[in-house]
C-alpha cells in the first residue's frame, strides 16, 4: 500500500504541475534587448580558442556590429577589414543576458541566424558562467561552417545520464556530465534545414522547455506557430508540432543539473570545433560536402577568416525578441 500512496501522491503533484499555466517573464525586444544583455569584451582564445574579438556596447553600435532596425535586434560581425592569422581574430560580439533563470519556456523568435560557409561558429546558448560554482550548459542554436543540421548539446557537473525520447540517435552518450570526459556531455543532431539558411527558409521560433521532468526543444515555421504561443499564453502540453528534441531524467535530478541559465549570443571563427587545429576544418561535412580545406584552397582556418571579410556579410543574428515564460 505504501508504494501505491506514493505513486498515487506523485501522479497529483504531476498532473498538477503539468496544468499550471505559463506566464511572460521576460521579453526582450527591440525597445530593451540591450538594457537586458552585457557585452563581453576579451578575445574568444579565452572561451574556444576561437578566431574572434569581442567588443564593448559602444564599439559594437559605432561599428555596426550591434544594431536596432525595423523593430529587429541585429549582432554580427565585421565585414569590412581585413585580420592577420596572428591577431585575436576577426571583431565580433558577445552578448550575455544580466538575469539568470532555473525554468521555464525560452522562446526565441528569429528574422536570421547566421549563414555563411567556412570558418564560422555562431552560438545561441544558455549556461551559468565563468564564475559559477557548478556548471550547466544547453546549446540551443550551435554548428559550424557550412552545416545543415543544428546541434544541440548539454553539459552539466552534477552527475547526469538522461533518457532519450527524441531523436532516435545520439551523437554521443546519454551522459551529460562534463567532467565524465573533458568537454564530453551529451549531443543530440535536429533534423536537416534546422542550421546556416536552411533555417532561415524552413523556421523563425526556437522553443526550449525546461523542467524538472524533462527538457524539449521545437522548431516552428511562421505557419505553426501555436496560436497560444502568438498571444503569450503558451501551452506546450497542447501543440501538434513534435519537439524535435525531448530528453527526460534517468540518472539526474534536473532541478540540480539545469539551473541558473543566462542567455550567450555570440558569433566566433575557427577555434576548437570550425577550425584546423583539433577542429574539422580539414573534414568531410556530415552530408558529404568537401572539408572546408577543400573548397577554399587555404589549409588555414585564420588565414581565411581574416582575409576574406565580404563572406561573412551573412552571418549575422537578428532577433524579434526572446521571451522566458515560467509557471507561478
Amino acid at each position: 500500500m505504501y508504494p501505491n500512496a506514493i505513486f498515487v501522491g506523485f501522479a497529483l503533484v504531476s498532473t498538477t504541475v503539468a496544468q499550471t499555466p505559463y506566464g511572460l517573464t521576460w521579453n526582450f525586444n527591440s525597445s530593451n534587448f540591450f538594457d537586458n544583455f552585457n557585452f563581453v569584451e576579451a578575445p574568444d582564445s579565452a572561451f574556444t580558442n576561437g578566431f574572434a574579438k569581442y567588443v564593448s556596447q559602444d564599439k559594437a553600435e559605432s561599428n555596426g556590429l550591434a544594431t536596432i532596425a525595423d523593430s529587429k535586434v541585429r549582432l554580427g560581425v565585421d565585414t569590412t577589414n581585413n585580420y592577420a592569422a596572428s591577431s585575436t581574430g576577426r571583431e565580433s560580439v558577445r552578448l550575455q543576458s544580466r538575469e539568470s533563470f532555473d525554468n521555464g519556456l525560452l522562446v526565441a523568435d528569429f528574422a536570421h541566424i547566421p549563414v555563411s560557409g567556412c570558418g564560422m561558429w555562431p552560438a545561441f546558448w544558455i549556461y551559468q558562467g565563468e564564475t559559477s560554482s557548478s556548471y550547466s550548459e544547453i546549446d540551443i542554436i550551435e554548428n559550424v561552417n557550412g552545416e545543415s543540421r543544428n546541434s544541440h548539446s548539454f553539459y552539466t557537473s552534477e552527475k547526469c545520464t538522461v533518457n532519450r525520447v527524441i531523436p532516435d540517435v545520439s551523437e554521443r552518450t546519454e551522459d551529460c556530465t562534463y567532467d565524465r570526459e573533458p568537454g564530453q556531455g551529451c549531443s543530440y543532431m535536429a533534423h536537416e534545414g534546422t542550421f546556416n539558411q536552411g533555417f532561415n527558409d524552413n523556421y523563425s521560433i526556437v522553443a526550449t522547455q525546461i523542467e524538472s521532468d524533462g527538457i524539449k526543444i521545437w522548431y516552428f515555421n511562421e505557419d505553426e506557430v501555436p496560436e497560444d504561443l502568438r498571444w503569450d499564453n503558451p501551452a506546450p502540453q497542447d501543440w501538434s508540432v513534435e519537439p524535435s528534441l525531448h530528453i527526460t531524467p534517468d540518472d539526474c535530478d534536473f532541478d540540480r543539473a539545469w539551473r541558473l541559465f543566462h542567455i550567450v549570443i555570440n558569433i566566433t571563427f575557427c577555434g576548437g570545433w570550425a577550425g584546423d587545429i583539433g577542429g574539422v576544418w580539414n573534414n568531410p561535412g556530415t552530408l558529404g560536402e568537401k572539408s572546408c580545406a577543400a573548397q577554399t584552397g587555404q589549409v588555414s582556418c585564420k588565414a581565411w577568416v581574416g582575409e576574406n571579410p565580404g563572406d561573412f556579410e551573412d552571418t549575422y543574428f537578428e532577433f524579434n525578441s526572446i521571451k522566458l515564460f515560467q509557471r507561478s
